[in-house]
């Protein structure tokens, strides 16, 4: 089984959704009350990230790093990503958000 397969799964959708919210707590940032219940399509999942990560820089700078470190985003890719910044660069990051989170349910599922 491979990890883009697994978001066929909405059970597979629903963990990553709780795993971006633990996460995302644990710096103060909330999703709404129905993203830990309801399995959002991948869509409205990357509009939902993407909405977080601009209240994140712009309501609290000083708790991103603190977030990606908490996210796992690797230091190489974060760099690379940030080094060619664009200005639809929240749409690309939001998605490498989620598939980091997406991993951790992954191996935690996969390799327990």
């Amino acid at each position: 089984m491979d990890l883009i397969a697994s978001f066929s799964n909405q059970d597979f959708v629903l963990k990553t959704q709780q795993q971006l919210s633990k996460d995302f707590n644990q710096h103060g940032f909330v999703f709404e009350p129905q993203f830990d219940r309801e399995c959002y399509e991948i869509g409205s999942l990357k509009i939902a990230v993407q909405e977080m990560l601009l209240e994140v820089m712009e309501q609290q700078p000083s708790k991103w790093m603190p977030l990606m470190y908490t996210i796992d985003i690797p230091e190489k890719q974060y760099f690379r990503f940030f080094s060619g910044l664009t200005t639809d660069w929240v749409v690309d990051f939001a998605f490498l958000v989620i598939k980091r989170e997406a991993q951790k349910v992954f191996f935690r599922e996969n390799y327990k």
